[in-house]
């Protein structure tokens, strides 16, 4: 084997060691450069051990890079187990110190829920008040293991003051707890006359059932109890259930109007960061457009001995990769900036923006029977062609070095009309995928240009498969495609296994491109620790 064909071999390695890792183009376009120069000044075995070096410091970094995932999802997991151990002490604080009759212990803990949203950064604006408000409220109809609540403790412990303070907090006041007892039903069954009274007079329903039937004058231990509850007037109940309800009404309403503004408001910042997000994708691509142009003229002068051209161009090629450096950095705060804002967003909607289109979340290991072979029938049954949403570039390496017609949107070559068409008819031909990689730059309008500038109209056929209908397919066939491509060489059995895959690199694609195919959201499998 000559140094030149291991150099090729080891480059290969070398490419692929990147794309698993998922590292930038750029960087992969600048070792291409490198090794291009090296092959063209010395073809010596020095070549070939340097390729492989990069290659096993791009495979470090990719083992760096799950490392610091799983250390990430560590560190959330252990913030998610604190939180929940503090929320647990807080609520055996509360409960117990409703039974106990400790007011200011209560206050003090509603107090330390406040500093706690002040200090995960909950600002006091409209909104930031109403969740501070909703925080309050949660803790104070939190329940335990029965599920009683800090009011059904006071209520059982006897304690009118934490009573009053817990329901003008918006503590509700006839909840069920254990074996359906409320309240009233525990005060009574204490005897606890002056917490019955406050009860009472804040809007209690003495006619709740426990889940046995009994009520609360009929466990209630004290004369005096029951004589309370005999003698009230349930029509000043019924006015306060009435008003209760109507102001548990009102704040839905409220919140039901807050939400949608904040919705709104969420909204009109993703559109604006959508704009910009566009704006860097298309400096993004031209930049890529550019470096490529600079990469082709450098070649062709290294391959014709150009000495003194080629060392303009190769400066050239160091100043469109500034360029596109610069460009990928701004794109990347864009794209991050956006897809915080949309998080942000589906979680206001309670959404999700690839399973809300129908789409899948899928395991890298998966997609042998996900997308190829489409066990289940899912994307059939869908009918749109699958995108693969790839963050970190492992589908795009599995589709690589499979069976398939793999075509880069970033590569000029790889776009031109007769190549794509070769491509697309091969695969038709052939029964296999024809897979189009946009990486991490909006690319479908351009990919549906190119497509039409092979056959006007040919997007539209591809994407609702009118092409692979009544022999459309054939409109794709020139004269010198050769015997391959003729009419009787086309099996219907093969067209069926056609299918267009496209592959995009960004965490949050557009909507446009979410709805018109069918998302799978790649999943890493998680690293061993």
């Amino acid at each position: 084997m000559s140094n030149r064909t291991l150099g090729i071999t080891h480059l290969l390695l070398c490419l692929f060691f990147f794309q698993i890792a998922s590292l930038s183009v750029l960087e992969c376009v600048v070792v291409y450069n490198q090794c291009n120069v090296i092959v063209s000044e010395n073809e010596k075995c020095v070549y070939p051990e340097r390729c492989v070096l990069i290659g096993l410091q791009a495979f470090v970094a990719l083992v760096r890079r799950e490392q610091e995932e799983a250390e990430w999802k560590r560190k959330k997991e252990e913030d998610e187990r604190k939180g929940k151990k503090e929320e647990q002490l807080l609520r055996t604080r509360l409960l117990e110190a409703a039974f106990d009759g400790e007011a200011e212990e209560v206050l003090a803990i509603l107090k330390e829920v406040s500093d706690r949203d002040t200090k995960r950064g909950l600002g006091l604006d409209e909104a930031g008040k109403r969740q501070r408000l909703l925080n309050q409220l949660f803790m104070i109809n939190i329940t335990d293991a029965n599920g009683n609540t800090a009011v059904s403790e006071a209520a059982g412990g006897g304690q009118p003051e934490v009573i009053t303070l817990l329901v003008e907090r918006g503590a509700d006041i006839n909840t069920r707890g254990a074996f359906g007892r409320t309240p009233i039903y525990r005060a009574a069954f204490g005897g606890h006359l002056g917490a019955v009274q406050t009860l009472l007079q804040l809007g209690a329903d003495p006619r709740t059932h426990a889940d046995d039937g009994s009520t609360p004058e009929q466990v209630a231990s004290e004369e005096a109890v029951v004589a309370t509850l005999q003698n009230w007037d349930l029509s000043a109940t019924d006015s306060m259930l009435s008003k209760m309800k109507a102001e548990e009404q009102r704040r839905a309403e409220e919140e039901e109007k807050q939400n949608e503004a904040e919705t709104d408001r969420l909204k009109e910042e993703v559109d604006q960061l959508q704009k910009e997000h566009e704006r860097c994708q298309r400096e993004l691509q031209k930049a890529f457009v550019e470096l490529n142009k600079r990469i082709t003229e450098h070649d062709t002068c290294v391959r014709k001995g150009m000495e003194e051209q080629a060392k303009v161009t190769l400066l050239l090629v160091h100043e469109a990769e500034d360029v596109l450096a610069k460009a990928q950095i701004a794109a990347h705060e864009a794209a991050g900036k956006l897809s915080l804002a949309k998080l942000t967003l589906r979680e206001q909607s309670g959404g999700d923006a690839v399973l809300d289109r129908g789409g899948v979340r899928c395991p890298v290991r998966d997609l042998e029977e996900v997308l190829i072979k489409d066990v289940g029938g899912k994307i059939k049954q869908d009918g749109r062609w699958p995108l693969l949403v790839d963050t970190y570039g492992q589908a795009a390496t599995f589709l690589r070095y499979r069976d398939t017609n793999y075509l880069d949107a970033l590569h000029p070559g790889d776009m031109q009309p007769d190549k794509l068409r070769l491509a697309l008819l091969g695969a038709i031909r052939f029964g296999k995928p024809l897979v189009i990689n946009m990486m991490e730059v909006d690319l479908f309008e351009s990919v549906q240009n190119q497509l039409d500038q092979v056959n006007p109209g040919l997007s539209e056929q591809l994407m609702n498969k009118e092409l692979l209908q009544e022999e459309r397919y054939l409109s794709l066939v020139r004269s010198t495609d050769g015997p391959q491509y003729a009419r009787t060489e086309f099996m219907l059995d093969r067209i069926e296994k056609f299918s267009l895959v496209l592959v995009t690199k960004q965490r949050h694609p557009p909507d446009a491109l979410l709805t018109a195919f069918y998302p799978i959201h790649v999943m890493l499998p998680e690293p061993k620790i």
